[in-house]
């Protein structure tokens, strides 16, 4: 049985943990903040992983997969930290959403050692992990970490090399930045732009993918409308106003109670429990 440290129980690493824990890994999850512990032992579906709040070093470690905070600076201090402190032949893994895995492992000796696995959240659910190796990642650790993934049952994908944001961030990017500009144009509510995309876009997606559509579509066709629609798109290389205007008035979504929607009245647990019923039921489908 493989043997993983989860750096970090935040909403990601707690997932992962569960997640792989239910796949036939030992897990051990590290999580300094004593109250964050305190309430992540108190959940029946982690009542199998070993916490931790100092580290430590672990027999027969395999790997290390951090999920702390989406910050360079801090990710580069921690893995440099980790570097000295674990044994050379440990793979250590970074769940960075954003940043190039070569940036993360600017501080390390042995750079070789540190690949990015992307989990896409909710990452107790979602099929893919995305794997990026930097120019530093050795194929070795590359080859088994798709084995590893793969004998979880994930459906990791390998890129043939890092860039920023990935794949599957660098898509939802796209798509939130045109949403967020046709409603602060006044094109449409956020309401009925997301009802708009759950109803063409998401329904087929589930299916068919985009290019896979075009061909089924036809790329004459599509060549056709891009020509004309492409000089209309959103094309802002910084975060649009409405986007910054919420960040300033504190509207950061769901934890906040408001972001693009109310969810002060809305019953939060229920709400993401059907949510994930519906994301099984949809990847049963599809699988």
């Amino acid at each position: 049985m493989k043997r993983v440290l989860i750096i970090g129980g935040g909403f990601m690493g707690s997932a992962v943990a569960k997640y792989l824990e239910q796949n036939n890994v030992s897990v051990f999850l590290f999580e300094p903040d004593v109250e964050r512990l305190q309430q992540l032992k108190e959940q029946p579906e982690l009542q199998n992983i070993t916490f931790l709040h100092q580290l430590e070093k672990i027999e027969g470690l395999n790997y290390v997969i951090e999920a702390i905070i989406e910050n360079l600076q801090v990710k580069q201090t921690l893995f440099e930290q980790l570097d000295l402190f674990f044994s050379k032949d440990i793979t250590f893994c970074t769940n960075t959403s954003s940043y190039l895995i070569s940036d993360v492992a600017e501080k390390m000796v042995h750079k070789e050692r540190l690949i990015g696995t992307h989990f896409f959240s909710p990452a107790h659910i979602t099929p893919l992990v995305e794997v990026i190796p930097s120019p530093y990642t050795s194929k070795e650790i590359a080859n088994d970490m798709m084995l590893f993934l793969q004998s979880t049952k994930k459906k990791p994908v390998l890129l043939k090399r890092e860039i920023e944001g990935f794949v599957a961030n660098r898509l939802q990017s796209a798509l939130a930045r045109e949403a967020m500009s046709l409603v602060e144009r006044g094109i449409v509510s956020a309401e009925e732009l997301d009802f708009i995309a759950k109803m063409s876009l998401g329904v087929r997606l589930a299916d068919t993918g985009p290019l896979e559509q075009r061909d089924i579509n036809g790329l004459d066709t599509h060549y056709a409308i891009v020509n004309y629609v492409y000089p209309t798109l959103e094309n802002g290389t910084k975060p649009l106003t409405i986007h910054q205007d919420k960040i300033n008035a504190k509207q950061l979504g769901m934890k906040t109670e408001q972001g693009f929607y109310n969810w002060s009245s809305i019953d939060k647990q229920q709400y993401l429990a059907k949510k994930e019923k519906t994301l099984r039921d949809i990847i049963k489908l599809i699988q």
